[in-house]
């Protein structure tokens, strides 16, 4: 049987997380962080006043693009949580598809918060001419969120990639 390749095969490795913790340390990091993440912009979670609150920003627009933003954002977080999970069981338990669960999860919902975000800034800029700052700062947010997640999945990839090379050496860590 041949072994396929899979393009998250093709991307760099590192031999530690943030240059101080092994990998395996690293991952569960990630994991907690992520849920985090994913637990703040859950809907209900988050309990702040005016949290989801885009009137100033949508105007005419608002209840239509606020829900439909929030009930994207908010699958996308739950999504996140979940995904996070798998990662913390694949990373303790050296299971490397739930590992790939997680990198899959993590790209889907970064391009849906990147989506999400780039349409907001689209009202920010043309639609509201008042409020370039928020506009910028979503933009900002996507720039981060992609660096981010990009690192996180070279980060759980590489204990992905030394699970599976173990595990077809008959290797016991």
């Amino acid at each position: 049987m041949k072994n396929k390749m899979k393009c998250l095969d093709k991307l760099p490795t590192v031999i530690s997380c943030c240059f101080c913790c092994f990998l395996r340390a690293g991952t569960v990091l990630i994991a907690v962080f992520s849920f985090t993440i994913g637990l703040l912009f859950a809907p209900n979670v988050s309990h702040s006043p005016g949290y989801w609150d885009m009137n100033p920003v949508l105007s005419n627009y608002s209840s239509v693009t606020e829900a439909t933003a929030q009930i994207i954002i908010g699958a996308a977080s739950i999504m996140l949580c979940l995904v996070s999970v798998l990662l913390m069981v694949g990373a303790c338990c050296n299971m490397p598809v739930l590992i790939e669960i997680y990198q899959w999860g993590a790209i889907i919902y970064s391009a849906t918060i990147g989506f999400t975000f780039f349409i907001l800034a689209l009202f920010c800029f043309f639609v509201h001419t008042n409020c370039y700052l928020a506009g910028s700062f979503l933009l900002g947010f996507i720039v981060c969120d992609v660096l981010l997640t990009g690192y996180f999945i070279i980060v759980t990839n590489s204990l992905r990639m030394s699970l599976q090379y173990l595990s077809s050496h008959d290797i016991v860590i």
